[in-house]
C-alpha cells in the first residue's frame, strides 16, 4: 500500500512537473516571438542603413578595432604642427567616447604612424576627390602606400588620414565605405573596407568628428536633414549620428542594440495591453535601456531614458520617445524623435517627458510615473 501510494504520489509530482515546465516554454516562445517583431529588419541593401543584421562587410563595432592613423600635407599647404599635437585634436575622445558608449564592448585602438606625409598633388584636387567613390579611394589609398613600408596594415579595420588642419580649400572629412572587395584600400595582403579622411571642419568639431565618422564605417546614417533647411527637424541635438553639436550625443538605444552593444534581454518588447517598466539610463551600463513597441514590420516606437551623465552632461533630462523606419534613407527621418511643444528651433531640447508627462501617437500611449536619477518608470498602454 505505502509503495503504491509513493509511486502515485511520484506520477502526481512528475505529471505536475512537466506540465509546469511546459508552460515557462511557451511563455519564452511567445517573447522570443515578441522580441522577434521588434527586431526591426534592415531593408536597404547599401553600404548605410539601419535595422538587423547590421550592415556587413565593414568595420567591426564589438571588440577590438583597429584604426591606422596616417598624417599628410601638401606642397600648397605644408605642415608647421607636429603630428602629435594633430593626433591630440582626436584622441582621447573618440576612444573615450566608444568606450563609454559601448559599455566596453568595443574598443577603438588608434594607431598612429608619426611622420608626415606629402601627397603628389594640390590640396584643391583632395578637396575634390572626397566627394566621389573611385577618387576619394585613390585618396586614401595614396597616403597608405607612402606609408606602407614602415606600417604595418595587416590587422587595419578602418584608415583614417589626418590632413594638414590648415589646409583649408578640404572644407569637410567624410567617409569612405565600401562592401565590394574589389573597391577596398589594399596593404600588407589586407582588404580594408572603410577609411576617414579630415578637413577644415576638425578645427569646429575636433574628437567628436571623428566619433560621428567611425559611425559610417559601421553602417549607421545620417540622422539629420539632408536639405538646406532646418538640419535638426529630426533629432535635435541627440544623438550623434544626428549632429556633432549634439547636447546629447550618446547613441539611440535602437543603434546600440543593432551594433551588439545591448542584448535582447535588455529591450523590453512590448506588442499590447499594458506595461509599467523601469528604464536604466541609457548612459550607465546594466538594466532595461529602452520600451520598443512595433508599429508594423518595419516600424517601432522606442523610449529610453536619458540623464546628464559622461558625454550626455548637457542633455535635458527625462524619457525620450522616437520613431524608427527601417525603411527611410539617412537623411530623411528614420528616427524622429517625439516633438516638443516649442518651435523646431528649440532643437528638441524639450521632447524628453519628465514625471507625469503623456504622450500618444497612433494607439499607443506614454506616461512617465516615476523620475529618479538612475532613469526612469514608464508606462505604455498599447490599444
Amino acid at each position: 500500500m505505502r509503495y503504491h501510494l509513493m509511486y502515485s504520489l511520484l506520477l502526481v509530482i512528475g505529471f505536475t512537473a512537466c506540465k509546469t515546465m511546459k508552460k515557462p516554454d511557451l511563455v519564452d516562445q511567445q517573447a522570443q516571438a515578441a522580441k522577434l517583431a521588434c527586431k526591426l529588419p534592415r531593408v536597404l541593401d547599401g553600404s548605410i542603413a539601419l535595422g538587423f543584421p547590421k550592415v556587413d562587410s565593414l568595420a567591426p563595432s564589438t571588440g577590438q578595432v583597429n584604426m591606422a592613423v596616417l598624417f599628410v600635407d601638401f606642397e600648397d599647404a605644408p605642415a608647421s604642427a607636429s603630428t602629435d599635437s594633430v593626433f591630440s585634436i582626436i584622441h582621447p575622445i573618440a576612444f573615450d567616447f566608444y568606450k563609454e558608449t559601448s559599455y566596453g564592448r568595443m574598443e577603438l585602438n588608434l594607431a598612429p604612424h608619426h611622420a608626415w606625409l606629402r601627397l603628389s598633388k594640390p590640396s584643391e584636387h583632395y578637396s575634390t576627390a572626397i566627394y566621389y567613390g573611385q577618387p576619394h579611394l585613390d585618396f586614401i589609398q595614396e597616403a597608405v602606400d607612402l606609408a606602407d613600408d614602415k606600417f604595418d596594415f595587416s590587422k587595419t579595420h578602418i584608415v583614417l588620414v589626418m590632413t594638414n588642419p590648415a589646409a583649408d580649400k578640404i572644407k569637410l572629412g567624410p567617409t569612405f565605405k565600401s562592401r565590394d572587395p574589389e573597391y577596398h584600400i589594399k596593404a600588407d595582403g589586407a582588404s580594408i573596407p572603410t577609411g576617414i579622411t579630415s578637413g577644415y571642419d576638425i578645427n569646429y568639431w575636433g574628437g567628436i568628428w571623428l566619433a560621428h565618422e567611425t559611425g559610417h564605417t559601421f553602417g549607421l546614417p545620417d540622422l539629420y536633414h539632408f536639405g538646406s533647411d532646418s538640419l535638426n527637424r529630426y533629432v535635435g541635438t541627440f544623438g550623434l549620428m544626428g549632429t556633432c553639436d549634439a547636447h546629447s550625443p550618446g547613441y539611440f538605444a535602437f543603434e546600440r542594440w543593432v551594433l551588439g552593444w545591448l542584448d535582447v534581454d535588455q529591450m523590453y518588447c512590448h506588442e499590447k495591453g499594458e506595461a509599467t517598466v523601469d528604464l536604466a539610463a541609457i548612459e550607465k551600463n546594466g538594466g532595461t535601456k529602452a520600451i520598443v513597441v512595433p508599429m508594423d514590420s518595419t516600424t517601432a516606437l522606442v523610449v529610453e531614458s536619458r540623464r546628464k551623465i559622461g558625454f550626455d552632461r548637457d542633455t535635458p533630462e527625462g524619457a525620450l520617445v522616437y520613431l524608427v523606419n527601417t525603411t527611410f534613407p539617412g537623411g530623411s527621418g528614420l528616427i524622429q524623435v517625439k516633438p516638443g511643444v516649442k518651435s523646431e528651433y528649440e532643437f528638441l531640447q524639450d521632447a524628453p517627458m519628465t514625471k507625469g508627462d503623456t504622450y500618444t501617437y497612433s494607439n499607443v500611449s506614454v506616461e512617465v510615473v516615476e523620475a529618479t536619477e538612475k532613469g526612469d518608470q514608464v508606462k505604455v498602454i498599447v490599444k
